[in-house]
């Protein structure tokens, strides 16, 4: 006799919607972090309009108990950020100089990114490797410390252009020269369950002034053709699904391209180019989990005559446009909404 298990309809997260399918890895990765015997999965309702994604738990579960536990997801997510907040710079002929003073809750500013030096890198991984391997009998301290060596594998070393150190990590698109790490401390922390229940089930506000990665279109519209960068006047974003999306970056990494990388659903160059998600449904189940998913994004783009197989018979494909207003300076650019097409059998 199989489980019972409890399904909550998604009203929030749109199909068309980068961040939303972002927030949607994370809220998954989020709840397998800290509810595991819940076997959280998801899928997209194709008999019901508009279309929306389904999370599936097994047992009874109400949808406070839902943004409760993915809250909970966030401070596990906060605490592997801590050795990452900040890189401490060194001044010729003296000694490590002190961190700089973290930035205020809510500033458009966010503390530094990741690390990027590539000896305290290595350092760290082999620091996270040790730790985790010795901690595997605390499920929640190991959640922490392998959440702390999937950052660092993601991490990359600074490129140095006109003499600033500029992070190329695949945890950040070339949609802003923004800290990553900063950014999502502080969002990890910030994020409560009310405002987790306000963005899952209801219709987005974009009423938070704060960080943002700006993957969904509607904040694009806000920062596309100005005639300066807008950095410093901040950006107004959904609080929840940004906090999350920091989680679903680990599943869906995402970087400009370079030498011996590739960024998975993805097509084109730093300044143009198609960013892929499937869409799936359940297909008689209750949905798919996270590794499903993650292995349906490293198929993407499909190749012409490329079976679909891993996607089911009834699944569609969202890809939106990349785009930067000025090719010559890629890192600032916007995401549009998504087209969505059925996946030809």
């Amino acid at each position: 006799m199989s489980e019972a298990t409890t399904s909550h309809c998604l009203s929030g997260l749109e199909p068309d919607n980068l961040l939303a399918f972002l927030a949607l890895l994370g809220l998954l990765r989020s709840l397998e972090l800290v509810r595991p015997e819940w076997r959280p999965k998801a899928y997209w309702n194709f008999d019901k309009s508009p279309l929306r994604p389904v999370l599936t738990t097994c047992g009874s579960g109400t949808e406070s108990a839902v943004c409760e536990a993915a809250t909970e997801g966030l401070r596990v997510f906060h605490k592997a950020l801590f050795p990452f907040r900040h890189e401490p710079s060194k001044k010729e002929g003296s000694k490590e100089a002190p961190v700089k003073k973290a930035a205020k809750p809510g500033s458009d500013k966010p503390r530094k990114g990741l690390v990027t030096r590539r000896d305290r890198q290595r350092s760290l991984a082999r620091r996270c490797i040790l730790v985790g391997q010795a901690c595997r009998a605390d499920i929640q301290r190991y959640s922490i410390w392998q959440l702390r060596c999937q950052l660092v594998g993601c991490s990359a070393v600074a490129a140095v252009r006109k003499g600033k150190d500029i992070e190329t990590t695949p945890l950040k698109l070339t949609s802003g020269n923004m800290p990553f790490i900063g950014g999502m401390f502080e969002l990890a922390e910030t994020c409560r369950a009310e405002e987790m229940q306000k963005s899952l089930f209801s219709n987005w506000e974009y009423a938070y002034k704060g960080n943002s990665l700006r993957f969904s279109p509607d904040e694009a519209q806000r920062y596309a053709y100005r005639a300066s960068d807008p950095s410093d006047e901040g950006a107004y974003t959904e609080l929840a699904p940004t906090a999350l999306s920091g989680l679903g970056l680990l599943s869906f990494p995402m970087a400009q391209t370079h030498k011996g990388w590739r960024m998975p659903a993805y097509s084109g160059t730093s300044s143009e180019g198609r960013i892929y998600w499937p869409i799936w449904g359940s297909d008689g189940g209750n949905g798919s989990p996270l590794r499903t998913i993650e292995a349906m994004l490293q198929a993407l783009p499909l190749e012409e005559g490329e079976s679909p197989k891993l996607f089911g018979p009834r699944a569609m494909i969202a890809n939106a446009r990349r785009y930067a207003l000025d090719p010559s300076q890629p890192y600032y650019g916007n995401i549009s909404r998504a087209d969505i097409e059925r996946i030809p059998q």
